[in-house]
This record gives structure tokens, C-alpha cells and sequence, in this order.
């Protein structure tokens, strides 16, 4: 008799359907695992076997084989055990083979049949879904990452008993029962609806939701320090934009940045506020939509980063690397092809403190996705490919002390500033969009905060930046003004006759590539949507390419 059973492993941050094939058969008792199974997979046999006869139920002294298929593909993980269980089980179970196959099971078990949380579930239960099965088996605390995918009956147990029980209840007993578990673990928490629609087509793409900057609850906030629930509340929160002194220019390029998605360097002496600003932008970072969330919320569960019994991640991930970090831990890879810090940042803000500092191997590794949004690793028995749509925003010294062009006498030779410079390629810094020079603030200036503005408040002017590139790019598959491509700036981005006569201006005296003059446009296009204007004029011309004169300044003159 051979029972089958839909089970899923993880393969980087996406889902694998793994389909497990239960022989018992008259012999000697036997008890084998085929189909490529890592050590996990192997020592799931002993899990397995102690989980059954823990849980009350008789484990047969049969011939038992195990096949996992796809058998090309190594297993690794405990993601299988639940999976093995049930197909042992099968006979005892009364459902009909057809209730099982459209059934999922996932979780690793304990020797006394608990299940266990794992990392990953949700990019499992995201391929099932997308595969047709109708409900998955998964462990409780593993419940919140998956709650709102709709179209798919989720069911959180805490063991292999309650898992035969549910699945021998009707589905409207199992309903009220599972209804009444999670009221009282997690209360009534109407802000975690469907995330995943019955809308969606049969390959389960997931729709382009619209952008919203409405407050949707804090289940499942990554950094509950910079919650919608704390942004909302009347005052000032740490590291907030008003306690900034000073450097008016300096924060409105990081506001420009922030609406359109741009990436941001910013150089000047020490302690003039560069990491302050960068810290800061994650006060004003607007809510992903419910498709970033989703993607986020999955990186971060695949790379077991999640706390136990989290949901949804609902703020923009900030990473932040010290400069001693590996190549590895910032862009991934190893010999497990682990996630690295540019895949963490995806859909959110990768910060660079002291960028100069980086070795050039790593910053000339980050062109590829910079360009791309995802990063290519290949290995030898197998490649992947990760999401890294990040926003890249940097800080810099001018030269080793720090002091080059600036209120102070720089003590560096010149040569040494050369080298130090140098080390930001030239592909590196044409892949940026806004350079940023923040210096020494005068006493006036630090002393009068009249024009100053509140994170809350420049929140809201992105907000309003962000619906508007929202609506515009409806029927695409990005939300900012930096992913738009050269036919997207030909579509949306159409210049009258001064504001041409001004681009090609200055695309003819400073020599511009290609990409920095892309680049220009696109950031005149957000700087026109951050005051709701469709036309982008010469102004927007002249202010975007203002933010290049510290390009021109430090850059370009050693």
C-alpha cells in the first residue's frame, strides 16, 4: 500500500513542493528514507518513530520506504517529519485519498509528537497555494507569518495528535474549533485579512495592491521602536528629522530620495550629521504596500529571522553592516547560499556608514544588483537568484581625516586623497542619484528650528509622492520613480521645451552617460511629484542636477 503526501521544503527564499510516497509492506521490519535526503531528512526516521509511539498511536513492524520526490534535488531541512508522519498514519486517518492530496503538511516533530516552529513556512505555503492545495498542516507558531494568505485554509497544530484529530473533523466542526484556538491565542485581530485573494488566477500570481498609507494594525512590526502605532503619536520620536540642526539641503535630498526610491550619498566632515540623517530616514520610510510585506515578510522568514509567533512585517526593513562585514554576509552566498545583507534590505533601505572604509571587492559586487534589483549566486551543484531592490544610501569622509574642502585644514596629502576617493568607483557613483554635501552648520542656522519639519510631517509629503507613482505605474510591476526604464521615462516623463533645452544643456558641459542623465530625469520626475505637479520644469531640472555638484566637487577634481 502506498500512501502519498504533499510536504515542501525551502530553497533559498522560495518554496519547493516536496511529494512524499509511504510504502508499507509485508517483511522484516525496515524502516529507509530515498530520494536524496540530507542528514536532517535521515534522522527524521528517529523523530518520526518516537513522535508516533509518544503520541499514543502504534508505529507498524512492517517494511517501511520512504520516497521524496523530486529525487534529482538534495532535501535538507525537518520541514518533511510532519509530511512522513502522516502518510505512516495514513491508515488510521478517515479521509479519502483525494482530501489528503489536496492537502498539505509541514513542520518538524519532537521525540513526544509537538510540532516545532521552522523558518521558511511561508514561502512553502505560498507554492502550495499557488499549486492548487486547498489546506496546509503547519505549526502553530507559525501560524501569524501565514494568516493572511485567502484562497487557502491555513491550520496551525500544536502536535501529531491534533493534527489526526482535525483531520478527521468535518470542515465546519474543524472551523468553529480552530476559530475559538486562535481567538485565544491571538485575539480578534480584524487588521489581518487576506493577502493572497480569491481574485487571484490559477497560477496564483498575486495582484498589484493599492498603495495605502492608511495605519493596518502593528501585527508583525520587525522594529516595533519605529511602528505606525509610535509615527501616528503626537510629538517627536527618537532620531526624528526635527531634532536635526541645521542642513536644510541635507534632508531635503534625503526627502527627495526617499519619495522616488534614489539612492544617496552624502559627504562631509565628522560630526556634521551624515549618520544622523541616514538613521533618521528610516522614521520616514512610507508602509510597504500588502505585495512588499508579503515579499519581505518572506525573506525574512526564509533566513529564520522571524520571532516566534510573528506576523506580517509591516515597516521597511534598515540594514545597516559594520565595514569589517564579510562579501558574504553583505551579498550572500557560502557554500549553503545563504541570504546576505542586500536581500534583507529588499524593498526597504541598505546603509552604508563610512563607505570608503567597505573593501572595493564588495562595493563593486553591489553593480550587479544595484542595476538589477536581485543577485545572481551560483554554486557548483546549483544557482540561485534573490530579490535585492534596495535603496543604497551611503555616507563618506572626504578623505582619511576627514577634513578635505571643508570649515577645517585637511592634514592629508594629496595623494592620499586620491586614493581614498578613488576607492568609490566610477560605475559605483554613476549608479547614484543624489550626492549630498552636509557641512559644518552655522550657529545661526543651528540655533533657528523654525524650518524645520517633523518626521511625521515629511511622512506625509512621501506619502503623497508615493500614491501618485502608485497610480501612475498601475499597470507595472514596480511603485517608484527609480525602477522606471528608458521607455517609462520617454512615457511618463516628458519634457517641454525649456526644460529640454536645460537637460541637453547640461548633458552637453558636464558630459553625462547615459545612466546619469536617466538618473536626472528621474529624479526631476519625483521632485515634480512631491508637489503634485504632472509637468516636470526646468526647475526640477536645475534642483536635480544640483544634487551632483558635491559629485562635481569632491570627485571630479582629484
Amino acid at each position: 500500500m502506498i500512501n502519498k503526501i504533499k510536504s515542501g521544503m525551502v530553497m533559498g527564499v522560495d518554496g519547493l513542493i516536496v511529494d512524499i510516497e509511504v510504502d508499507i509492506s509485508k517483511g522484516m521490519p525496515y524502516f529507509s528514507v530515498v530520494g536524496l535526503a540530507g542528514t536532517e531528512v535521515k534522522e527524521s526516521k528517529e523523530r518520526v518513530r518516537s513522535a508516533i509511539l509518544n503520541s499514543g498511536y502504534d508505529f507498524p513492524l512492517s517494511r517501511l520506504v520512504i520516497n521524496l520526490s523530486p529525487a534529482d534535488i538534495k532535501k535538507d531541512g525537518a520541514y518533511l517529519d510532519l509530511g512522513i508522519c502522516v502518510g505512516i498514519l495514513r491508515s488510521r486517518i478517515k479521509q479519502s485519498d483525494d482530501y489528503l492530496a489536496e492537502s498539505g503538511f509541514l513542520g518538524e516533530l519532537s521525540l513526544d509528537g509537538r510540532v516545532k516552529n521552522m523558518r521558511g513556512i511561508l514561502s512553502i505555503v505560498i507554492r502550495m497555494k499557488k499549486e492548487g492545495i486547498k489546506r496546509v498542516f503547519i505549526p502553530i507558531s507559525n501560524y501569524p507569518e501565514c494568516r493572511g494568505i485567502g484562497g487557502m485554509e491555513i491550520i496551525g497544530i500544536d502536535s501529531v495528535k491534533e493534527c489526526i484529530k482535525l483531520l478527521e473533523m468535518a470542515p465546519k466542526d474543524r472551523e468553529v474549533y480552530m476559530s475559538s484556538k486562535y481567538a485565544n491565542l491571538y485575539g480578534d485581530n480584524k487588521n489581518n485579512g487576506p493577502i493572497l485573494g480569491q481574485a487571484e488566477n490559477n497560477e496564483g500570481v498575486l495582484s498589484k495592491s493599492e498603495y495605502s498609507i492608511q495605519a493596518a494594525g502593528n501585527q508583525g512590526i520587525i522594529d516595533e521602536k519605529y511602528s505606525e502605532s509610535d509615527m501616528s503619536r503626537p510629538g517627536i520620536v527618537e532620531d526624528d528629522f526635527f531634532n536635526i540642526r541645521g542642513n536644510i539641503l541635507a534632508k531635503r535630498a534625503a526627502m527627495i530620495a526617499v519619495a522616488g526610491g534614489h539612492n544617496l550619498l552624502m559627504i562631509g566632515p565628522p560630526g556634521t550629521g551624515k549618520t544622523m540623517i541616514a538613521r533618521s530616514i528610516r522614521t520616514i520610510l512610507p508602509r510597504p504596500n500588502t505585495q512588499e510585506e508579503l515579499e519581505i515578510t518572506q525573506i525574512y522568514s526564509a533566513a529564520g529571522l522571524l520571532r516566534e509567533g510573528q506576523g506580517l512585517i509591516r515597516v521597511r526593513p534598515f540594514r545597516q553592516p559594520h565595514h569589517t562585514a564579510t562579501k558574504i554576509s553583505i551579498i550572500g552566498g557560502g557554500s549553503k547560499a545563504s541570504l546576505g545583507e542586500i536581500t534583507l534590505a529588499h524593498r526597504g533601505v541598505l546603509f552604508l556608514d563610512e563607505v570608503a572604509e567597505f573593501p572595493k571587492q564588495i562595493l563593486e559586487a553591489l553593480r550587479q544588483p544595484i542595476e538589477d534589483s536581485v543577485v545572481n549566486i551560483s554554486r557548483i551543484n546549483h544557482s540561485v537568484t534573490y530579490p535585492a531592490a534596495f535603496q543604497l544610501i551611503v555616507s563618506m569622509n572626504p578623505c582619511p581625516c576627514g577634513y578635505y574642502k571643508s570649515h577645517k585644514e585637511c592634514s592629508c596629502r594629496q595623494y592620499e586623497i586620491d586614493k581614498y576617493l578613488g576607492k568609490i568607483s566610477g560605475p559605483i557613483l554613476d549608479r547614484m542619484d543624489v550626492f549630498c554635501e552636509v557641512g559644518k552648520v552655522d550657529f545661526e542656522e543651528f540655533d533657528d528650528r523654525s524650518k524645520s519639519m517633523t518626521s511625521k510631517e515629511i511622512l506625509q509629503i512621501i506619502e503623497v509622492a508615493r500614491r501618485i507613482q502608485a497610480d501612475r505605474f498601475n499597470d507595472r510591476d514596480f511603485y517608484v520613480n527609480s525602477q522606471m526604464t528608458s521607455e517609462d521615462i520617454e512615457r511618463y516623463c516628458s519634457l517641454d521645451r525649456d526644460s529640454a533645452m536645460v537637460a541637453g544643456s547640461l548633458y552637453k558641459k558636464y558630459g553625462l552617460s547615459n545612466r546619469s542623465y536617466t538618473r536626472l530625469i528621474k529624479l526631476a520626475r519625483t521632485i515634480a511629484d512631491l508637489e503634485a505637479r504632472e509637468s516636470i520644469s526646468s526647475r526640477d531640472i536645475v534642483e536635480a542636477f544640483s544634487y551632483r555638484k558635491a559629485y562635481y566637487k569632491y570627485f571630479c577634481s582629484y
